[in-house]
């Protein structure tokens, strides 16, 4: 018997499945993709980026944590772990719950996901004509990748490692010590 190939679902069928699920999915083409549970280090450090960028952004920025999902085209819908966006957000229904114009975007990695968040996944958002800057924060040591879009559309990576490290997101005009992500890492059990 040969492999029974697996039915595709409509974006409606999509959005009404995961508006209601507990877990949330990542939807491509037809394929919903459910979302990879975080560790303990990946549920530390985002309110603690929260809490460092908050303050500091610029006026009519806003910051968002998952789960609002961002549309990066017709038929692919995805889950990042924080977005800023600047100026009103492009939402594309009365649900409030999907947008199109994130200028900043920030993965938390996991070992699992590492590689598509880097890869795949930024190819994805990179279709985005308001993207400019994505920050990949490793989990469990102190390094960020920023990658910035220049102006004419390229984009180039800074890495930034180390407890002495200061992060600045470009775009919006922010800096703050790497090593605040991290501060209650060493006491985690192993």
């Amino acid at each position: 018997m040969g492999d029974a190939a697996i039915p595709k679902i409509s974006v409606e069928q999509y959005l009404a499945i995961d508006r209601v699920a507990e877990l949330k999915s990542e939807y491509h083409d037809g394929e919903m993709f459910p979302m990879a549970a975080g560790s303990m280090e990946h549920a530390s450090i985002g309110p603690r980026f929260c809490s460092e960028v908050l303050a500091k952004l610029p006026a009519g920025c806003r910051l968002f944590q998952a789960p609002l999902r961002v549309r990066v085209s017709p038929s692919k819908f995805l889950y990042p772990d924080l977005l800023v966006i600047c100026g009103k957000p492009a939402l594309t229904d009365e649900h409030h719950d999907t947008v199109t114009n994130p200028k900043v975007i920030v993965e938390i990695l996991s070992p699992s996901t590492a590689d598509y968040d880097a890869g795949g996944k930024f190819r994805l958002y990179r279709e985005l004509p308001s993207f400019e800057e994505y920050l990949l924060i490793s989990p469990d040591t102190p390094m960020v990748e920023i990658f910035e879009k220049t102006a004419n559309g390229t984009w180039n990576l800074r890495t930034v490692r180390g407890p002495g490290a200061v992060v600045g997101i470009n775009t919006l005009g922010i800096e703050f010590p790497l090593a605040s992500l991290y501060a209650d890492l060493e006491d985690a059990p192993n």
